[in-house]
């Protein structure tokens, strides 16, 4: 029996600190929640765990960025906010068994659409890299909401606004092609 649970990670950080190396880099953010209460600029780690049969399989975490006010740029008389940064985590004996799927589908109907769309006045996009990228590109989510590389003050024409420009470039072809 499959089951979904959705939570801020500060009311579960020690189960997660379990997992030990299946965490990797998140094992940071879960030690941090349970020695403060709080992540930095008004951050926040959302997930939606997924169990089989009562054990954890895997998880879907969003550092949701959406309250953090140095995570919105003004570029050229557009504004831009970046919501967060996806990251997927399946426990090692429990991979190639579709769960990430799950998860990212999950984590992109309940967490990142109603975000989007509490921002469609402002050219608002989450990051997934890595293997998160697959997974998400076969969700719903629509090319122009998701980057799939980080960047930094230096990159941010080339990596947000150009990529984002080219998305939405494409979209429109495609809208003219039919």
């Amino acid at each position: 029996m499959l089951r979904f649970e959705h939570c801020n990670v500060k009311t579960c950080a020690h189960e997660l600190l379990a997992l030990g190396n299946d965490n990797m880099k998140m094992w940071y953010v879960f030690d941090w929640l349970t020695k403060h209460d709080e992540l930095r600029h008004g951050t926040q780690a959302e997930i939606i765990k997924l169990y089989a049969d009562q054990q954890l399989v895997g998880y879907a975490l969003l550092e949701n960025y959406e309250a953090s006010p140095d995570k919105i740029v003004h570029h050229q008389g557009i504004t831009y906010q970046d919501l967060g940064v996806i990251h997927f985590v399946t426990v090692h004996e429990h991979r190639n068994k579709g769960y990430a799927t799950l998860l990212a589908n999950a984590l992109y109907k309940d967490m990142i659409e109603p975000m989007l769309a509490r921002h469609r006045d402002v050219h608002a996009y989450v990051v997934a890299t890595g293997r998160a990228v697959p997974l998400m590109e076969r969700t719903d989510i629509p090319a122009i909401n998701l980057l799939k590389q980080f960047y930094s003050n230096v990159s941010f024409q080339v990596k947000v606004v150009d990529y984002l420009r080219a998305q939405q470039e494409s979209v429109t072809r495609q809208d003219l092609a039919i």
